[in-house]
């Protein structure tokens, strides 16, 4: 094997974090430990001059406990950690990413520093990969509809007239709220067949079961983004009391995510609900 393509080689299995032991490399290289030595040094001092790698802590180093040589990396970019922020915030919601999500991911970690592509590619590689249809060009519109407030015709099983209220990712779909005839409704935005954006706007939201909440301050303004805010009823310390138009799956959705900065006030029946899920929950831990 000619220099380059040994040195090559060995830079590759690095940065893919695998433990290089010398009597294994050269085996497979024909080279002595000295050579190999000498190869480590190039690649060290190339780490440290070069202007092509953006990380002068990066080090090949011998560690005893694996008996072979390792990359390190004494610091990561800030859009590394930002990736990898991301990636664990995503994991600890849902292990399952749709396969153009992932795409979209794993074409971001490409723009990284290559020592930090080897970490970040694993973390992504814990996730279940979903092929089918992403329902990403209806949830771009429904989100426009929220944010403009824009009546929409959605189409189910018929074509209706309904007020966009807020979407969320929950039991590993996505969800839309919305308002028809005064009725607060769920739908899987994947069951929704068609969606066309009207010129008309809305205002008002009819809520014949208004649900309310106790919101801590230190999330208010993450909470009137995501959930549609019909009335504020009282501000209080750190503590702001408001009726939320959503259904009782939101409700539990809220309480359950948002604990203990988000709390049902009423109506009764619902935290009595939700006392006896999170009860038969606790049941199962008895067995």
């Amino acid at each position: 094997m000619d220099k380059a393509t040994r040195v090559l080689t060995l830079l590759t299995r690095l940065i893919n974090g695998d433990v290089v032991r010398p009597f294994e490399f050269n085996d497979i290289t024909g080279i002595s430990s000295k050579t190999l030595q000498r190869d480590i040094t190039e690649l060290n001092t190339f780490f440290y001059e070069s202007d092509y790698w953006n990380n002068k802590e990066t080090k090949v180093i011998y560690s005893r406990s694996l008996e072979g040589y390792t990359l390190i990396n004494g610091s990561y970019s800030k859009s590394s950690l930002g990736v990898l922020s991301l990636l664990i915030k995503i994991k600890s919601l849902t292990p399952i990413l749709h396969n153009d999500v992932y795409n979209v991911l794993l074409n971001e970690i490409s723009y990284n520093r290559v020592e930090d592509k080897y970490i970040l590619k694993s973390v992504l590689e814990h996730f279940k990969i979903r092929s089918g249809h992403l329902p990403g060009r209806n949830l771009m519109k429904l989100q426009e509809s929220i944010t403009k407030q824009l009546k929409t015709r959605i189409e189910i099983e018929d074509k209706i007239i309904v007020k966009p209220l807020s979407l969320m990712y929950m039991h590993y779909d996505y969800w839309l709220t919305y308002e028809q005839g005064g009725i607060i409704k769920n739908i899987k935005v994947r069951d929704i067949k068609s969606i066309r954006l009207l010129e008309s706007k809305f205002e008002k939201v009819n809520n014949e079961k208004p649900i309310t909440f106790e919101v801590d301050l230190s999330i208010w303004n993450q909470f009137k983004q995501q959930f549609s805010i019909k009335e504020i009823l009282n501000r209080e310390n750190s503590k702001i009391t408001v009726i939320v138009s959503c259904t009782e799956l939101d409700a539990y959705y809220i309480a359950y995510q948002l604990a203990p900065l988000a709390t049902i006030i009423s109506p009764q029946n619902y935290i009595d609900n939700f006392i006896k899920r999170l009860e038969s929950i606790k049941s199962i831990y008895k067995k």
